[in-house]
């Protein structure tokens, strides 16, 4: 053959070769490029459905949250009672303002639209009769859409996260009394702060570059912007197909055109609300940009090109070398079988041309070596990835393969157990289990060698690399050179497995009743044992039977109503009754939860179920007690009365009974002594004075015993009485009495307290009068009228630096004639602190004392219990 020829061959089989391989690099690049694009899209499509998917509900979550926070507030009894003070009620609404972060603003409104109280008090007494959410709120929950602020954008600090000023959503209800009569409307305005901070914290957990996440009212105009299409710029994104998607409802995706002229991978989700949350008509929108989508797909394209076209390249070469060496295929094909080695790959042998023995020997070798490299590529592929954990050792016990599924399960590689033992060690704990792998292979060796035999499974408990455990089910099968292991984790399966064996024996043996049903069908699938004792049935005979003979005829329409509203809700709580099997009827209390299947259709009811017998019977029980209390009370209230109206008559029979036979002997006496004070002598005159000044005193005792009666029995008609000018004016009517007396006085002004005004002129009468009394002998008498606390109560004083008395004789201060000086020292009846402390405890308060002998007393009161 000449050498022309021979080139022109070598030259049309490379062209021919080279050419071939740069049309395969480059449809292979395009098909891949076309395939790795399509994925991306389907990645980025799922990634975004599920991120505005989140959102949209994150959204609605939060919102049912709020509304159910502002019903829980307008339940409080603080707000609901008309006669709590404002300061109350604002500090209540501050404390809950604190509480939710989310809240710019808390307050209620009277009933004509004035703010009576709220979080910011320089708005207070404001009218908002016109606005928007006090109109709503007067008739039911109202929610607003955003908007901005108006009367509070000027006092609240502005939003951390909105590049707007502040704009504000509305949330208002009714505010009812105990009676359920409006009183106002209870309302509170969220920042939408609370919207970005939820975006944030999605797009963060994501870390995907140039993601975008927008929120979208009803008309299309946005309302949480990005960096690159800010609120600010009121871009109007109502044109967007996906949009007018979400407006009926739909989820969607797609490769849009947004107004600034680029195309996005787009998806967008509307935020339907959740019961009593109806809604704003908001849509969720996440956009990426297409060439930063894409971006990935495009270098690995290039890449891949350059790759092919740079590897047809040495392909082609290689094929030009290897026809210059055409005249040795033999050594060369020797050479690749003595090469031959299973621990390496394989390398393709090109086909010898030609129609020689030679060449076809040639041709027929290189098929065979080509082939077996095939099959032994195809069996490592299948090995190593393999859906099972498999390990492949030899008889001695050396570890030669282990696939990736060996390793994503258990963590370990070739490295980590290079041999059997190493396996037994790391993977087993010391004790039973680890014995028993090693004896169960020790019993597999013997079948290594012979033909291919299937071990026994075994469970095991394994430790994995990095600490864990996990559940695995071991089989093999004994080879001629070896052993193939392979591992099925059951993890998951036993744990599902404990979790409904725990779930069976928490339905058996609750001691609430549970009762499964059947939607479509209206029967009963399950009942445990407690709910079928309470009915007069066994578990096994409920079964099967109809929901409605769990229930008389009366409580069947409101049966119906509760399940049409759990069927909207998926959960209802409501009392009915139940009927027994002997036909006793019964009232029950039932917690509702609907099951739905894939397509969300309701399947299944579980039901929580109590019986309310026991809390009927002692309501009735409380309310006949309640009966025989008030009976009891009227009862007791009138004999009371006719022993007070008793008492008084008595006392005012008494006093004038006694005052008569008093002014007959001090009459008797005055004769005596005007008309036969010569005959008595001066001893005789002595003895009338006593008797007169004895009369003197025994009236006095019966002017406190009936001033006591008269302040026990009187009536209390409490008013606002300031106690600073009663004792003014009664420390001015001493000194005026006794002007010679220099006494220094002081008097706290404005101390007022709400009590009758006649009973406490009385009590502070009688403590000022003892102190001028008991501070006669005192050189520099001081006597003083204040505030101070009584056992941790607000009260008043009255102090003085006169005789004092001793503390160890006080036991019966307070009880009437009792004194604790002599009347030679100080002149007195001891009815005066009887009527103080009887006058205290008409009002409900407290009086305590405090006197050392020679350094006076301190008198100190409360008026009122919680004063």
């Amino acid at each position: 053959m000449s050498s022309g020829l021979r080139n022109s061959l070598r030259l049309q089989l490379v062209l021919l070769i080279g050419g071939l391989a740069v049309a395969g690099a480059v449809g292979y690049v395009l098909l891949t490029t076309h395939l790795v694009r399509q994925q991306i899209e389907a990645d980025q499509f799922r990634l975004q459905r599920i991120l505005v998917t989140r959102m949209a509900s994150q959204l609605d979550q939060d919102m049912h949250a709020r509304t159910t926070e502002l019903r829980f507030i307008a339940s409080l009894e603080r707000l609901r009672d008309p006669q709590r003070a404002a300061q109350d009620k604002q500090a209540l609404l501050l404390t809950k303002k604190a509480i939710y972060p989310f809240y710019a603003w808390i307050g209620i409104t009277d009933t004509q639209g004035r703010i009576l109280a709220s979080t910011e008090p320089r708005i207070n007494g404001a009218d908002v009769s016109q606005r928007s959410w006090f109109i709503g709120g007067r008739q039911r929950l109202h929610q607003e859409d955003i908007h901005d602020a108006v009367l509070l954008g000027k006092l609240l600090p502005p939003p951390e996260l909105d590049e707007l000023p502040l704009r504000l959503m509305d949330i208002s209800l009714p505010l009812l009394d105990r009676q359920g009569h409006f009183i106002g409307v209870l309302a509170t305005h969220l920042s939408l702060d609370w919207a970005y901070q939820v975006r944030h914290q999605l797009l963060d957990q994501l870390d995907v570059p140039g993601l975008e996440m927008l929120l979208v009212n009803r008309d299309g105009e946005v309302i949480v912007g990005s960096p690159t299409l800010p609120a600010r710029d009121a871009t109007n994104l109502s044109s967007l197909t996906v949009f007018t998607g979400s407006k009926a409802g739909r989820v969607g995706t797609a490769i849009e055109t947004w107004p600034d002229g680029r195309r996005y991978l787009t998806a967008a989700a509307p935020a339907l609300g959740t019961h009593p949350y109806p809604g704003l008509g908001w849509t969720v929108l996440v956009r990426l940009d297409e060439a930063t989508a894409f971006a990935d797909a495009r270098r690995m394209g290039w890449r891949a090109l350059a790759v092919g076209l740079v590897s047809a390249l040495m392909f082609s070469w290689i094929t030009w070398w290897a026809m210059g060496r055409k005249l040795r295929p033999m050594e060369r094909l020797s050479q690749a079988v003595a090469d031959l080695d299973v621990n390496r790959p394989l390398v393709s042998l090109p086909e010898v041309a030609g129609s020689g023995e030679v060449a076809v020997f040639a041709r027929s070798m290189a098929r065979l070596v080509n082939a077996l490299g095939e099959s032994r590529e195809r069996f490592q592929m299948l090995f190593d990835h393999a859906p099972v954990a498999m390990a492949f050792v030899a008889a001695d016990g050396q570890v030669l393969l282990l696939n990736a599924r060996f390793t994503q399960l258990l963590g370990y590689d070739i490295r980590h157990v290079p041999h059997v033992d190493q396996w037994f060690v790391q993977a087993f704990p010391e004790g039973p289990a680890r014995e028993a792998a090693r004896e169960r292979w020790r019993n597999a060796l013997p079948h290594v060698g012979k033909t291919p035999m299937a071990l026994p499974t075994a469970e095991y408990e394994l430790r994995c690399y990095d600490g864990s455990t996990c559940i695995a089910e071991s089989g093999g099968i004994a080879l001629p050179d070896g052993m193939l292991v392979s591992f099925q984790d059951l993890t998951e399966r036993r744990r599902a497995e404990a979790g409904l064996r725990l779930w069976a024996e928490a339905f058996e043996h609750s001691e609430v009743g549970l009762l499964i049903s059947d939607v479509r069908t209206e029967t009963l699938i399950a009942a445990n044992p407690t709910f079928a004792q309470q009915r007069g049935y066994t578990a096994r005979e409920l079964t099967g039977l109809p929901v409605a003979s769990l229930y008389p005829e009366r409580a069947l329409p409101g049966l119906r109503a509760a399940l049409e509203q759990a069927y909207v809700n998926d959960h209802m709580v409501f009392e009915t009754e139940h009927i027994t099997r002997d036909g006793r009827i019964f009232p029950v209390l039932i917690d509702l939860t609907v099951l739905r299947d894939a397509d969300g259709r309701p399947v299944r009811r579980v039901s929580y179920v109590q019986d309310l017998t026991e809390r009927e019977r002692a309501a009735q029980e409380i309310r006949r007690l309640n009966a025989e209390l008030e009976q009891r009370v009227i009862e007791r209230t009138a004999e009371l009365s006719a022993a007070n109206r008793e008492l008084n008559a008595f006392a005012a029979a008494v006093t004038h009974d006694l005052r008569a036979p008093l002014r007959t002997i001090n009459g008797f006496v005055q004769i005596l002594m005007d008309e036969f004070a010569g005959l008595l002598g001066d001893e005789g005159r002595q003895h009338l004075l006593r008797i007169q000044d004895g009369t003197r005193r025994m009236g006095e005792l019966i002017e406190g015993l009936l001033a006591l009666s008269h302040h026990t029995n009187k009536p209390l008609d409490r008013t606002r009485v300031d106690l600073s000018t009663i004792a003014t004016r009664r420390l001015a009517e001493l000194a005026a009495a006794e002007p010679a007396r220099q006494v220094v006085v002081e008097v706290e002004p404005g101390l007022v307290a709400d009590c009758d005004a006649a009973l406490a002129e009385a009590l502070l009468v009688n403590l000022l009068d003892n102190a001028w009394k008991y501070s006669a002998r005192t050189p520099q008498a001081h006597i003083r009228f204040c505030r101070d606390t009584v056992d941790g109560l607000s009260g008043f004083c009255v102090c003085d630096n006169g005789a004092g008395f001793d503390m160890a004789k006080a036991g019966h201060l307070f009880e009437p004639f009792q004194r604790l000086h002599h009347p030679s020292e100080f002149q007195g009846t001891g009815v005066g602190l009887a009527t103080v402390r009887r006058i205290v405890d008409r009002h409900g308060g407290r009086i305590t004392v405090q006197a050392a002998p020679g350094q006076g007393a301190r008198f100190c009161f409360t008026l009122r219990a919680e004063a």
